[in-house]
């Protein structure tokens, strides 16, 4: 397997005092992760736009203005564009954290820069991260809690490290940098910017995203909503959470990534339906092999399992259901199915009966058709 090499940063803090101005709701960590052997050409690229749009050796994020959201948007279309990677990000809402222990500093840092990084030894075979630097002494301390704590390794996966890079020669630090900068002003609900979710748009698709605690980002608009929207959304979202709290999660990897995927898109616009295509871009970044007839299976089975995962008449794609009028579509969607079949099957037993003097009946004397008799019955 080709060894991944992974850039860590972070958004925001881990101060728990929301109160004060300017104060950060969450802190969120963001992983872009590359190839080896791309390497060296991402250093290339990394370079060149440095030099393009005078930024100088050393890119960061905050040296990017939000007055200048077109270079951001610029620098990184040319990003996607040259350089394959992908995103992993990790949502924290600080506001949920219970108990004393994760708002000292060091306790928090230790415990979800652990938490974030675990998950690579699941994934990769071999691995070298690079996460920022945290300031003063701490920085060693850490490295060494990390490493002891979640980096499995052992005679079959030697190859597994984790660092917090001081080097001044691995600039690649600053695409994690500058995708964290992105990414932050979406999911930092305290630094919110609209705009930023034209940036999302475009990572979207080679994105995977976790929260802790699980939790949805729309619920405070829930309040303002008419009675029966309000209670759909609130199941919705209760149930989500029930599948993601249990242990199928870890099951069904490619049900989670799809649930995942419909509840953010949910939150950015939850009117919008996403089609298969869409999806199948998004999972095929996980699960290669994925086809679209899966998609439709992996649907079939969350809605199995009660999730109100929606398709309207006449318009293409899923979403999950936020209001009253999203459940009457759907339904009113198989009825124009449901209704002309059992019409049809109607007119058929129908024919049988009195061509045969009803020695041939199956609605009325096959038991295996009882079920099918009552909903006839009601047509």
């Amino acid at each position: 397997m080709i060894p991944a090499r992974i850039f860590i940063d972070e958004f925001g803090n881990a101060h728990p005092d929301l109160s004060k101005k300017g104060a950060f709701s969450h802190f969120i960590y963001t992983s872009v992760i590359i190839k080896d052997p791309d390497t060296e050409k991402a250093r290339k690229i990394l370079n060149e736009i440095g030099i393009k749009y005078k930024l100088g050796d050393d890119i960061q994020s905050r040296n990017i203005k939000n007055k200048n959201f077109k270079k951001r948007k610029e620098i990184l279309l040319e990003l996607i564009e040259k350089l394959d990677f992908v995103v992993d990000v990790m949502v924290v809402d600080k506001s949920k954290l219970s108990g004393d222990g994760l708002k000292i500093k060091k306790t928090f840092y230790k415990y979800f820069q652990s938490l974030f990084v675990e998950k690579y030894n699941h994934i990769y075979e071999s691995y070298a991260i690079h996460a920022g630097e945290v300031d003063g002494e701490f920085k060693q301390e850490l490295q060494d809690y990390v490493r002891k704590k979640s980096i499995s390794r052992d005679l079959f996966h030697p190859d597994r490290n984790f660092e917090m890079s001081d080097n001044p020669d691995e600039k690649l630090i600053r695409i994690a940098d500058f995708i964290s900068g992105c990414l932050g002003r979406v999911f930092c609900t305290s630094h919110f910017d609209q705009q930023y979710i034209e940036l999302f748009n475009l990572l979207h698709a080679r994105t995977s995203i976790a929260y802790f605690p699980f939790q949805s980002y729309i619920t405070k608009e829930i309040e303002d909503k008419p009675e029966l929207d309000k209670q759909i959304m609130k199941m919705n979202y209760q149930l989500i959470e029930k599948f993601f709290d249990s242990t199928k999660v870890q099951k069904t990897k490619e049900k989670a990534r799809l649930l995942e995927y419909l509840r953010f898109q949910s939150e950015l616009n939850p009117d919008r339906l996403v089609s298969t295509a869409e999806l199948l871009i998004y999972l095929n970044n996980f699960f290669p092999n994925i086809r679209n007839e899966r998609i439709r299976i992996l649907i079939r089975d969350l809605r199995y399992e009660g999730l109100f995962i929606v398709s309207h008449s006449g318009k293409p794609g899923y979403k999950l259901a936020t209001k009253y009028s999203d459940v009457s579509e759907h339904f009113n969607h198989f009825l124009k199915y449901v209704v002309p079949m059992l019409q049809k099957v109607k007119i058929l037993n129908e024919t049988l009966s009195q061509h045969s003097f009803n020695d041939i009946n199956p609605i009325e004397k096959d038991p295996n058709m009882q079920k099918l008799k009552e909903l006839i019955a009601g047509i």
